[in-house]
Formats: C-alpha cells, sequence, structure tokens
C-alpha cells in the first residue's frame, strides 16, 4: 500500500478539504444501472451498479456511501467506483435514502444512524449475489452508518435477525463522525465557519427540492435562518427522523458505541488534521484491535487526501488507498496485509 505523503503545497488539513470542493478531477460518465431497494417502513432508495464486461458470480462487491448532501454523483464516488469495476470488481455507489435518484421514493431524510437501510441494500446484494464477498466502503456521515450496522448487526444486536455479516468480508470507514455529539460542538466553532456555510448551502438545496415534494417538508417552518449544523438538525434531521430533539439523535446514531461489538475485518482511516470529524473521539473510543485496525494519518484533512507518489507526481491518495484496499482486503487478523 503505497504510504500517504501530503502534497507540499498543501501540508494542511484546512487546504486539504478545501481542495475537495474545488479540484473534483477525472469526472468519469455514468455508465450504470438504477436498482430500487425497498425498506422496511415502506420508503425506499437508489443504488447504481456500475455497467461492465461480465463478472463472474464469485467476483466481490464492493458497497460505496456517501458522506452528508452527497449522493452517487460525488466526485469520489464517481472515480472509485469507475476505478473499482476496471479492477474487475462489482460496485454498487448507494444513493441513501432520499437522495440522488431516490429524492421522489422517501420523505424522511437519510442521517447517520440510518443503518437499518444499509442492512436491506446489503441483503440485496447477498441475496443478487449469493457468491459474491461484500466489501463496504462509507465515507464520513456514509463512514458512521457502516459501523453502527456492523455493530448492530453483531451476534445480540438490534439488527442480528435481518443481517448476517458473515457475507462481510471486509469494511472501510473513512473519517466517520462516530460521535455526532463531538462533530457538532467542533462546527460551532468559528474557525469552521467555511464548512458549516458549504454543507448548508448543500443541505438548503436538497430542503426546496423535499418542499416541492412532500407535504412534511412544506409544514417546517424557514425562519429564523439556520446557521449551524446543529440548527439543521434540530429543525428537520431530528423531527423527520422520529428523534425527540437533536440530543436524542446524536446519542442514539452515533456509532461509537457499537465499536466494541464489530466483528467484522474492518479499517477505520483517520486524519490527525481533519477540521470536521475530531481526533479525540477516536482516542476514546472501546473497540477489539482483533477486527478493527486504525489508520492514522496526518494532513489529509476531511477526504482531501491530494498527495505524490514515489515519482512526485501529483495523486488522489484516498481514492488509491480505497480502491486497493477493497481489492485485497488491506485488514487481516488486526494487522494491515
Amino acid at each position: 500500500m503505497l504510504p500517504y505523503r501530503p502534497h507540499p503545497l498543501l501540508r494542511n488539513g484546512h487546504l486539504q478539504t478545501l481542495m475537495l470542493g474545488i479540484a473534483y478531477g477525472e469526472r468519469p460518465a455514468y455508465q450504470a444501472t438504477e436498482i430500487h431497494i425497498p425498506l422496511e417502513d415502506g420508503e425506499g432508495l437508489v443504488v447504481h451498479e456500475e455497467d461492465g464486461s461480465p463478472l463472474p458470480q464469485t467476483a466481490p462487491t464492493a458497497i460505496l456511501i456517501h458522506g452528508l448532501g452527497g449522493n452517487h454523483r460525488s466526485p469520489y464516488l464517481q472515480r472509485i467506483a469507475h476505478q473499482l469495476r476496471q479492477a474487475g470488481i462489482r460496485t454498487w455507489r448507494v444513493d441513501l435514502r432520499g437522495s440522488g435518484a431516490g429524492l421522489t421514493l422517501a420523505w424522511r431524510p437519510a442521517h447517520a444512524g440510518s443503518s437499518s437501510d444499509l442492512a436491506a441494500v446489503v441483503r440485496e446484494a447477498h441475496q443478487r449475489y449469493p457468491l459474491s464477498p461484500i466489501r463496504l466502503a462509507g465515507f464520513s456521515l456514509g463512514g458512521n452508518v457502516l459501523l453502527k450496522m456492523l455493530g448492530e448487526s453483531a451476534q445480540g444486536g438490534p439488527l442480528s435477525d435481518r443481517m448476517d455479516v458473515s457475507c462481510i468480508d471486509f469494511a472501510l470507514a473513512i473519517a466517520p463522525p462516530i460521535n455526532l455529539h463531538d462533530c457538532a460542538n467542533n462546527m460551532d466553532r468559528l474557525s469552521r465557519l467555511v464548512y458549516t456555510r458549504y454543507y448548508l448551502k448543500v443541505l438548503d438545496k436538497q430542503v426546496e427540492l423535499r418542499r416541492e415534494l412532500w407535504p412534511a417538508w412544506q409544514a417546517i417552518q424557514r425562519e429564523p435562518k439556520v446557521r449551524t449544523i446543529r440548527q439543521f438538525d434540530a429543525r428537520y434531521t431530528a423531527p423527520l427522523s422520529g428523534f425527540r430533539d437533536t440530543n436524542h439523535y446524536y446519542d442514539v446514531a452515533s456509532a461509537d458505541q457499537w465499536l466494541k461489538h464489530v466483528v467484522t475485518p474492518t479499517t477505520i482511516l483517520v486524519d490527525r488534521h481533519d477540521p470536521i470529524v475530531t481526533a479525540h473521539s477516536f482516542e476514546r473510543a472501546d473497540f477489539d484491535a482483533r477486527y478493527i485496525h486504525m489508520e492514522h494519518t496526518k494532513h489529509g484533512g476531511h477526504l482531501g487526501y491530494m498527495g505524490i507518489d514515489d515519482r512526485g507526481k501529483t495523486i488522489r491518495w484516498m481514492d488509491h488507498y480505497v480502491v486497493n484496499s477493497l481489492k485485497t482486503k488491506a485488514i487481516r487478523g488486526g494487522r494491515l496485509a
């Protein structure tokens, strides 16, 4: 595995994170087949299976889960999915509930605790391709969803009667906000205002689309203006998802409480200079090192990771890391392969 070496002009977590929204890089043309997946409450979501030459039934299936405000069109998902399919891995890009192509299938919003929705995706993949080992990669909020599902699906967990984790042979979570209280507190800081404004701009566009479709969204007052992620969750995410309030949402949806139950080989990639997801959340985390490997980097930012290779060429190291991890299952017995 190529080690991460930050670009010499971007040795700063903030610069790396800002580059994520500035330099999209290659965005392969959309060549995928939509699959509609019903959810337990009668709603649905959409996944996108990358098209390509026929694959054997035993080829691995990679399931990619986007972050807050994203969907299957998020540039990093597009790039990584294209590379995985070229490598002979069946690849699904998930539109979380109400996102992307699934906008009209669900009035409830996706949220950080949507573990049962992801379980429905995994079950569908296993039913379609029973001989295919399943590998998961969740990015930011999608990483929290992934980790929560793995813990809840372990023996005795609330999803264990609906989800057999034995079909998953590897999972990767990149920059997951495993403690939503910590993440919200961090985003409330003045120094994080640029990120808050970006996310709220993206989320506000989604609110407008949903208000055109769903009475439950139309009934919510638009004033006063939402100015923080915590306020957005208080006005929209928590009440529309059935939580009592924001604290209840953050308590229930945070994945850190479930890490100790995870028995699936899993890597969590964390950057010590991530300006959005706080590193100290992981320092307090309780997990079994036989199953979860913590991979720490420096100066990668939040999903940024603009780096250089051995020849000094600029690369998107996160893409390289995810593709190679899902190809080779980068953790075995608590050690990097």
